[in-house]
């Protein structure tokens, strides 16, 4: 680590969830800090799901959906059980590590920081820090911090997930940032055919399509410019908890249907 981390130490003592990673120990060796981690045998997130660049390694559509409940998760206890509140500011692919399970936990938080301010709702900052492309736009703009930055940074990985791309490669020309591309998907008149156009390919149509439905307009909500609209945390948990479980019944269901089927032919 590089420079003061007196802050990350302090806030990672303070913190307790299986979705955030565990610190296990400091050294000092030499003039360098090391912080040690808890170990995340399938490393980061970002190593699975672009499609381009993953070679060859494939997350289920469950999977993915129980990634994104535990990063909701992780975000709704620091966002609501952590006093103060705190916001993460760097939520990205290459910060959600993945244990041997493939259960995330988030990771970085040397730049998290309180979102108490002394007008309530907002803190300010001059220091702008975070990854193109996740940052909300009251953030990147005014320096506006509150936890619904972190929720436009979640809409972002989301939409990662599902289609297997960076977040650069999904903007269009002529359409307004990603809420629009995300708003043409939803309001186009080949509705089923666009969603299934939109989702990764590596999936081969290998996802319950109603629910693909329900987690596009869920990106859509945290992906809103004002960020009064956007979700919190805790209900894109839930919502996604409920997606996971059915999500699970279809998989079983379709499981069920292969066997009969591989059964019949021999």
């Amino acid at each position: 680590m590089d420079g003061d981390v007196t802050k990350e130490i302090n806030l990672l003592n303070k913190i307790n969830h299986s979705n955030i990673i565990r610190l296990s120990g400091v050294c000092f060796n030499d003039g360098n800090w090391y912080l040690v981690y808890e170990f995340a045998a399938n490393g980061a997130l970002s190593d699975w799901i672009y499609s381009s660049s993953n070679g060859g390694k494939i997350l289920t559509w469950t999977q993915r959906i129980q990634i994104a409940v535990d990063v909701a998760l992780g975000l709704d206890y620091l966002h609501s059980f952590t006093s103060p509140p705190q916001v993460h500011k760097d939520i990205k692919a290459g910060n959600v590590l993945l244990d041997g399970d493939f259960r995330g936990k988030i990771a970085n938080l040397a730049h998290a920081r309180s979102a108490e301010g002394q007008d309530g709702d907002f803190n300010l900052t001059k220091h702008i820090f975070g990854t193109k492309g996740y940052m909300a736009p009251e953030y990147l703009e005014n320096g506006l911090v509150s936890t619904k930055i972190d929720v436009f940074a979640f809409g972002v990985l989301l939409l990662e997930m599902i289609t297997g791309k960076e977040v650069a490669s999904l903007y269009k020309e002529g359409i307004d940032g990603l809420s629009g591309v995300v708003n043409e998907v939803l309001l186009s008149q080949d509705g089923r055919d666009n969603i299934t156009g939109f989702l990764d390919p590596s999936m081969e149509g290998n996802f319950p399509l109603e629910f693909a439905g329900f987690v596009v307009r869920l990106v859509e909500g945290c992906l809103k410019k004002n960020s009064r609209e956007r979700p919190a945390m805790s209900e894109l948990a839930q919502s996604l908890s409920r997606i996971l479980t059915a999500s699970h019944s279809w998989e079983l269901s379709n499981n069920i249907s292969e066997y009969r089927n591989l059964k019949d032919e021999t």
